[in-house]
């Protein structure tokens, strides 16, 4: 089972799959009968199409089909996997007024133990390390802000030096609810309105999953004054009843 985070585990998975296979088929592929095969194989080999899929998917659709493909390509051959590491790091931050510090690391498939990386980016200053310390700061304006953090990684395969890059982006949230007239529907969502779905809402001492566009409708209204939290982090307060 590899450590890296579930669309990067399978965006490997699928590099190494398009690269390995072909050769451990013995040419089976040149077969007319397999043609469709192969040109799936020669998709996966382009970086575009790959993360233009990944893009797509959830972390945990992603790593559903990692672990099917892993199992089908076991059937047929030994899975080889190239050597590859990944930046550890929740795909989204929700932030308040208030910088916020996290803890970074690495994972790695294939690699020697004792790797360091140069980190670069939104990462506090620090000499070579396996960890690292994302500096996020409070987003400013209405525009979607992302967090990029890189590292040069130095490693060895088998005893052999190597230097691997490895990167990501952590997309950087603000609270925002948008409250209904008569107080019983409540529309979470970030700084450039991109819907909050599957978050916790506070409405005073009640909480509430957000759902699909990340509305919460509620039997009776709120509470005027009742403080808002999404994720935590206080996001208003409940208005007062319009005349």
């Amino acid at each position: 089972m590899s450590g890296l985070p579930p669309r990067q585990r399978l965006g490997h998975l699928l590099r190494s799959l398009s690269k390995h296979l072909p050769d451990q088929l013995d040419g089976l592929l040149e077969n007319a009968r397999f043609k469709d095969g192969a040109a799936a194989l020669q998709r996966l080999a382009d970086p575009s199409h790959v993360e233009k899929a990944l893009s797509r998917m959830s972390p945990e659709e992603a790593g559903w089909l990692a672990d099917l493909l892993t199992g089908r390509w076991s059937w047929i051959a030994d899975v080889q996997l190239d050597p590859e590491v990944a930046i550890v790091a929740p795909e989204e931050l929700w932030i308040g007024a208030e910088p916020i510090r996290l803890p970074l690391s690495l994972a790695a498939v294939g690699l020697d133990e004792g790797l360091e990386a140069l980190w670069e980016g939104a990462v506090l200053p620090g000499p070579p390390s396996s960890k690292a310390t994302l500096l996020a700061k409070p987003p400013e304006g209405k525009a979607p802000e992302v967090a990029r953090i890189r590292a040069q990684v130095r490693a060895s395969v088998k005893g052999q030096r190597c230097v691997l890059i490895a990167q990501t982006q952590v997309a950087l949230r603000r609270p925002s609810v948008v409250v209904s007239d008569d107080r019983r529907r409540l529309l979470a969502q970030d700084q450039a309105g991109r819907p909050a779905v599957g978050c916790r809402l506070e409405i005073g001492a009640e909480v509430h999953l957000t759902g699909t566009g990340g509305l919460v409708e509620l039997e009776v209204p709120a509470p005027s004054g009742v403080l808002l939290k999404l994720e935590g982090i206080p996001a208003g307060r409940i208005p007062g009843a319009k005349p």
